[in-house]
């Protein structure tokens, strides 16, 4: 007798070890070491057939190493990469298309390598933009015109697909950047207040058809122009956000600059509000011309955390100290064109877990 009740607190101490080691359904795998991966939507694409395909999405990794370079190129067969977003929970990466109206899957192995595993396509995705998944509804939503689309589990689906959410935007709402905050969306502004962040809330409550999604929170950022990517951090609260300048008739009239905003939730609490850039990196040390979208590194301490910039007109992806402030030059900096091909960014998304390594 006492040896079986002695067995069974001996099963029971083991069964409560190996749940102290599971993850939360909210959380996704702990990697067994560090992982810093860039992965990187290039616009371009082939049009003569005759000559080699471009690869359309790259991979940085690691990513918060002294000296970053190009891992891997990988063509998703888009017309055009647009937004791109990864998913640790089921493993994909998902890729809008600004020049067709379908967006590419792709399966992400142990060590980041990437396998085409389907699509999804819909005429009304035209010109997408910014695409993010939802875990808790499992929902992957995507910018396109006026409008975000969601779509239900989407690696389970392929071919023509009809979208399980529509939520129409203002008439001056063009979203470029789309970003998850717990239930809400982050929504960048390429329309007629260019210089804009609107916080859209309650997604798992939201009707299938929303005609007249209304923003909870409109924010302008002083001095902004043409803002595209934004990246935010909720345990940092902070936003940064790049603003491709102003092109006139075809010409550049002014760089683009990148803004980092701290106690931004503050802001995002209030209807509306016009913010003053925290600090703003610009100059001729930057090598930044036209910043299209930007990543954050938040491990570490302070002075370790980096922001990363996708710059559209020079081609390159540059690092910068989170703390960078004014006219500074990068920490490290890639070129992503290839012998013969041109490759613009357009979107970037980073993953990682794990401590940060030293550089």
């Amino acid at each position: 007798m006492k040896k079986s009740l002695g067995f069974r607190w001996i099963a029971l101490g083991a069964l409560l070890a190996i749940a102290g080691c599971m993850r939360n359904d909210d959380e996704p795998a702990y990697p067994k070491r560090p992982i810093a991966r860039l992965y990187v939507s290039i616009e371009d694409y082939q049009y003569d057939a005759a000559r080699d395909d471009i690869n359309n999405v790259v991979l940085i990794d690691p990513a918060d190493t002294s000296e970053m370079y190009v891992a891997l190129n990988h063509d998703s067969e888009a017309m055009g990469g647009a937004g791109i977003h990864f998913s640790p929970f089921v493993s994909r990466l998902f890729q809008a298309g600004y020049n067709d109206t379908t967006i590419r899957i792709m399966n992400v192995g142990n060590l980041g390598t990437l396998g085409n595993s389907g699509s999804i396509g819909n005429g009304l995705l035209k010109q997408m933009r910014g695409i993010a998944y939802h875990q808790p509804t499992q929902l992957l939503y995507v910018a396109s015109a006026t409008t975000i689309y969601g779509f239900y589990q989407p690696m389970n689906r392929n071919g023509f697909t009809n979208p399980d959410r529509v939520l129409r935007l203002d008439a001056d709402m063009r979203p470029w950047s789309v970003l998850l905050w717990n239930d809400s969306l982050l929504v960048s502004n390429s329309g007629g207040n260019s210089g804009g962040v609107a916080l859209y809330g309650h997604l798992s409550q939201i009707d299938s058809l929303a005609p007249d999604f209304q923003a909870l929170s409109t924010i302008r950022i002083e001095g902004a122009n043409a803002i595209r990517g934004i990246a935010f951090v909720d345990s940092l609260d902070l936003l940064v956000a790049a603003d491709y300048g102003m092109v006139q008739d075809g010409n550049r009239s002014a760089s683009g600059k990148v803004y980092i905003i701290e106690g931004i939730k503050a802001h995002l609490a209030k209807p509306s509000s016009t913010v003053s850039p925290t600090r703003t990196i610009s100059g001729a040390l930057t090598g930044l011309t036209g910043p299209v979208d930007v990543a954050i590194d938040p491990r570490g301490e302070a002075g370790r955390r980096t922001i990363f910039v996708a710059d559209r007109d020079e081609r390159t992806i540059s690092r910068f100290p989170l703390s960078a402030n004014g006219n500074v030059a990068p920490e490290g900096k890639v070129s992503l064109d290839v012998p013969a091909n041109i490759r613009r960014p357009f979107g970037i998304y980073l993953d990682v877990r794990g401590e940060a390594e030293a550089r």
